[in-house]
């Protein structure tokens, strides 16, 4: 089973998305912050984070810069989900070190596909086909 960790500051997107997640199987971690989501990882494991970029208290871009700068944590997929469709939100996103980016509102379905995708190419999971 995947452990999910979504960091949303918005309780009804946080709540919706976490139980989506819950019923293709996940187990997820839900959060209200980027600096919450690092004290999670602290402490517990992580196969995905999913993370909204404009939070209170370390937004997205932090979360992302900082799982991206310490080496145990380097591995972990990262998917931004954010209501910023500008195309250069979403090239500064990916170049900024995230695996994927989708925009609210998203199409459930093929938000757990990607969800999927990512979580097949994790380096040290069950099933894994690491393609980088």
């Amino acid at each position: 089973m995947a452990t999910i960790l979504l960091a949303e500051d918005d309780a009804a997107i946080r709540e919706t998305t976490a139980d989506l997640l819950m019923l293709s199987g996940a187990q997820v971690h839900a959060v209200h912050s980027g600096h919450e989501a690092a004290r999670f990882l602290e402490e517990h494991q992580a196969d995905l984070i999913i993370t909204d970029i404009a939070m209170p208290d370390g937004d997205g871009n932090w979360l992302l810069r900082h799982v991206r700068s310490v080496p145990r944590f380097r591995q972990i997929k990262v998917i931004i989900l954010s209501a910023h469709a500008d195309i250069r939100k979403v090239a500064d996103g990916l170049a900024s070190g995230a695996d994927a980016y989708v925009t609210k509102p998203f199409e459930p379905i093929q938000f757990l596909a990607l969800v999927e995708r990512q979580l097949e190419n994790t380096p040290d999971r069950p099933g894994a086909t690491a393609s980088k």
